[in-house]
């Protein structure tokens, strides 16, 4: 006899022996930063053929036997897991549910499933959606914008804290400031100087608002996840959005460059820069999940 098919909300509370079809859209680690950076567990954000998205948690424990089948964008066959209800705290998805895989849970590689499923899924905030988030730690929204400059102190130097600013313009000309640190910020830096030319439209997931000073913050977070110009579906519209508003005809999206110059600062430097910029992140803390 076949497994049962549901869907992410069919799912209740408790062990589910049915199957779901559901796209990794994106993973991370999570780690204690109070002990040295342990590994506590792998999240994931999947989404099924409703485009409704769930949350997954894979503990360290049990890490070795899913860890090489992880690939973002694979398609899955999911079953025998258990269903939680989710953290008050730092959500992921819109359901009050999450999985998490035990040591029953089957999960196989998908070719052909039974319905197209979404190759891709965001919860993207306008600005006053982000102010009425900031400060309740309730959620960890998606954003996509125009990035429009970038500060940065990245450097080889051993010993000296990474930090990265990027200016981000959001719908209805609103700025705002994307803060990365440490090894975020890092690979943010490398990916722009690797680039053949500067990126227009930045999408980023899982950011944390904040409110300081009577401003709106964005600080990056273990799950942030970003995508330049067209690497996604969201951030390809927007790109040729802006491209015919710059025109005012549709265009073929010719390249654009000189949008997100990288400027390498000092710490003193950078610390000014975020007292006297009107929309600056002043250096918060960092969400690791804990």
């Amino acid at each position: 006899m076949s497994t049962p098919r549901v869907f992410f909300s069919d799912l209740k509370s408790g062990k589910c022996s049915s199957a779901v079809e559901a796209r990794l859209l994106r993973f991370w680690e999570a780690k204690n930063v109070k002990r040295g950076g342990e590994l506590m567990w792998v999240d994931m954000l999947l989404i099924d053929v409703n485009a409704t998205m769930m949350q997954a948690t894979i503990y360290a424990n049990r890490l070795s036997r899913f860890r090489s089948k992880l690939a973002a964008g694979t398609m899955y066959t999911v079953s025998g897991f258990d269903v939680a209800r989710c953290a008050q705290n730092f959500r992921l998805t819109d359901s009050p549910l999450l999985i998490r895989f035990n040591d029953s849970t089957a999960f196989d590689e998908l070719i052909e499933p039974v319905s197209p499923l979404p190759e891709e899924g965001f919860r993207f905030r306008n600005q006053s959606e982000l102010i009425g988030l900031a400060n309740t730690s309730t959620q960890l929204p998606d954003i996509v914008g125009e990035i429009t400059a970038v500060k940065s102190n990245v450097s080889d130097t051993p010993g000296e804290k990474s930090r990265l600013m990027a200016t981000i313009k959001l719908d209805k000309d609103s700025t705002v400031t994307l803060s990365f640190f440490e090894s975020q910020a890092e690979a943010f830096h490398k990916r722009l100087e690797d680039l053949h030319g500067d990126p227009r439209v930045v999408v980023a997931t899982s950011i944390n608002p904040k409110m300081i000073g009577g401003g709106l913050f964005l600080n990056a977070t273990s799950g942030t996840h970003v995508y330049f110009d067209k690497e996604t579906k969201s951030g390809e519209d927007y790109f040729y959005r802006l491209v015919a508003r710059d025109n005012g005809v549709p265009s073929a999206a010719p390249l654009l460059k000189g949008y997100a110059k990288v400027e390498t600062l000092t710490i003193s430097e950078l610390i000014s820069f975020v007292a006297s910029a009107q929309s600056q992140v002043p250096y918060a803390d960092m969400i690791f999940f804990i």
